[in-house]
């Protein structure tokens, strides 16, 4: 629904391949992390974008993170720490050979299975 969201969400994708190719001569490993429909414990929903979002959907703003569960394949809210959970994953020693990955946080999101 919004081009500039999803052109910079694009453009991330692109930034971690092409940092992970530059970079990877020297050792140096780069993934990203790409959560989705994090609404508790976010402050992106803060400064009146939950109410407008929930508004849209016309639904109430503390049902948003539920509402966004039932969009997902798992039926699942995402919270920080699922996010944290995959920072901890990437960078916690157990995948020193991976370079050039993006994990989706999002309780699996068809819509988003081609990005």
């Amino acid at each position: 629904n919004n081009v500039a969201y999803s052109a910079a969400k694009a453009d991330q994708a692109h930034q971690v391949r092409l940092l992970a190719a530059e970079l990877g001569g020297d050792g140096i490993r780069v993934n990203g992390v790409n959560p989705d429909g994090v609404v508790r414990g976010s402050g992106i929903f803060a400064g009146g974008w939950g109410a407008q979002r929930a508004a849209t959907y016309g639904i109430e703003e503390e049902k948003l993170g539920e509402f966004y569960a039932q969009r997902t394949l798992l039926k699942r809210e995402v919270l920080p720490e699922h996010v944290a959970n995959a920072v901890f994953a990437l960078t916690g020693g157990e995948l020193t050979h991976t370079t050039g990955l993006h994990i989706p946080v999002d309780a699996g999101v068809a819509g988003a299975f081609l990005r």
